[in-house]
């Protein structure tokens, strides 16, 4: 596909988002029917829509936005523009899943739910439309997210792995929901970063072959600009070596899809983040990385059934855990109030236990950090940098409500 003009780009930022940017107080961002028109942005999703809606029928839909995020030949502001697009296509399916099942937990009727799940299933979206993808172009929310992938694709290292590379510092979760993947490769980097790097070979076509620890072995393609700017978030000095392994287990929970319904996945349909970006279990993910079976303790349980002595078990297996260098990963609760910085239904890693201040060390794949103003602890966080940050035992065990540890055991064959 032949690029968009960049001139139309440049004026854009000039002259639209640029100007705003240089004024110092904030101010309340109009809604997309309050938002003057700008001519140059209206003009890129135009031409954008005007390529991509191959079959003419008025409308990009997933089939057609999918292509254009695989094709190597797209670049820069045209992938920022698809990735747009593709996402405004997830949040109105997201929004039609949610009535779907709202109206059928109100009715209660199965054959509804079922129908529901189905939808989810097949992921089917009717796509955006030319008026809808103007209307996306006059939005300055828009503007500005557009802005922001455009200097993304610019600062990538598109080499696999730069000078000191993997190190948990290149670790910030995009918009896919796969914290539970990225948690657990967080953890094997803390634990032994080259066995990460040999885990991924590149090819002389500009293939990379990713040797998993349960003996897979999957082929990527070199990723996209789009499928970049989906991911792990990537910079300039670290290498696309995360997004290479995003890809690779993509193929992974691809073939597990096949062998549970039977049917071949839509490849037409199914990129990364639809494969992999709507949560997952930690426990494959282990399994995978390590080829050892797992084994998921009850700590919460324990500590509620037993207060001391659930506590003191807890402590004693850590201790044991740790001292082995197993893989350790478990998610937040979804019902009780959490500390600031953690949200619900959140897959996270422990990095070690020191088991003569009985705390535990806790890696959090958003890469983010916190300083707490008040007092750290349940309510108001932890001290955070880069994703990680300390948790007495005693509270540790009321955050998170499943722990998954690596075992020395085999895994068995899948």
């Amino acid at each position: 596909m032949e690029n968009l003009k960049l001139p139309l780009l440049i004026f854009a930022l000039a002259f639209g988002l640029g100007a705003r940017m240089a004024h110092a107080d904030p101010t309340p961002s109009p809604s997309p029917a309050q938002t003057p028109n700008n001519p140059a942005f209206t003009e890129l999703f135009s031409q954008a829509f005007s390529k991509w809606d191959v079959n003419h029928d008025g409308r990009v839909d997933l089939k057609e936005i999918t292509a254009v995020i695989e094709d190597p030949k797209v670049h820069g502001i045209e992938s920022a523009i698809a990735v747009m697009f593709h996402g405004r296509m997830q949040k109105d399916e997201k929004e039609k899943l949610a009535k779907a099942f709202k109206d059928a937990k109100t009715n209660k009727d199965e054959q509804q739910q079922r129908s529901a799940q189905q939808a989810e299933d097949e992921k089917t979206t009717e796509g955006i439309t030319r008026a809808e993808a103007v209307a996306l172009a006059n939005d300055t929310k828009a503007e500005k997210e557009l802005f922001k992938k455009a200097l993304h694709i610019e600062a990538i290292n598109h080499e696999l792995f730069a000078p000191g590379d993997p190190k948990l510092e290149s670790f910030h979760q995009g918009g896919m929901g796969d914290c539970y993947l990225l948690c657990v490769v967080g953890a094997l980097v803390h634990r032994d970063p080259q066995a990460v790097r040999k885990m991924i070979q590149p090819q002389a076509d500009g293939t990379f072959q990713v040797h998993f620890g349960d003996g897979k072995v999957v082929t990527v393609k070199p990723l996209t600009d789009a499928e970049l700017i989906m991911g792990a978030k990537e910079g300039n000095n670290y290498g696309v070596w995360l997004s290479v392994l995003e890809k690779a287990y993509a193929h992974i929970a691809a073939e597990v899809k096949e062998k549970k319904t039977g049917e071949e996945v839509n490849a037409d349909k199914d990129v990364t983040s639809h494969l992999i970006g709507h949560g997952g279990s930690t426990a494959p993910v282990i399994k995978l990385l390590t080829g050892h079976d797992i084994t998921n303790p009850p700590l919460d349980l324990w500590a509620k059934q037993d207060p001391a002595g659930g506590l003191e078990k807890a402590h004693q297996l850590l201790v044991k855990i740790t001292g082995e260098h197993m893989l350790m990963a478990m998610g937040t609760h979804g019902d009780i109030t959490l500390p600031k910085g953690l949200p619900h239904g959140h897959a996270l890693s422990v990095f070690g236990y020191d088991k003569d201040r009985r705390v535990v060390l806790v890696f959090n794949p958003w890469g983010n950090s916190l300083k707490p103003t008040d007092p750290p602890g349940l309510v108001n966080g932890y001290p955070t940098t880069h994703g990680t940050f300390e948790v007495p035992l005693a509270e540790f065990v009321q955050i998170f409500w499943y722990f998954n540890c690596e075992s020395k055991k085999p895994a068995p064959a899948s």
